[in-house]
């Protein structure tokens, strides 16, 4: 299955982007998103990454990919193609 590593400044389908991610870990020097890291939203202000499906892990939390979800309900759009999970 190859799906898009959310990384720290992508998108999600409310117009927001977001804001944080790994201390450890970064892709092109921008840090990979993670299961409760923040994100913007223009609609409901700073939510968190909520849902994944946890096809990766990051510093032992399951990494954002595109198709997850914020509390707020925006699904994450990945900026990073690469091939996660089995």
């Amino acid at each position: 299955m190859a799906d898009s590593i959310v990384v720290v400044g992508d998108g999600h389908t409310h117009g927001g982007f977001v804001l944080a991610g790994s201390p450890n870990r970064k892709i092109n020097g921008r840090p990979i998103a993670r299961q409760g890291d923040a994100v913007s939203c223009p609609l409901h202000g700073i939510s968190r990454i909520s849902q994944v499906r946890g096809l990766y892990k990051v510093d032992g939390v399951p990494g954002a990919a595109s198709g997850d979800m914020t509390e707020c309900g925006a699904v994450l759009i990945g900026s990073v193609s690469a091939r996660v999970g089995s």
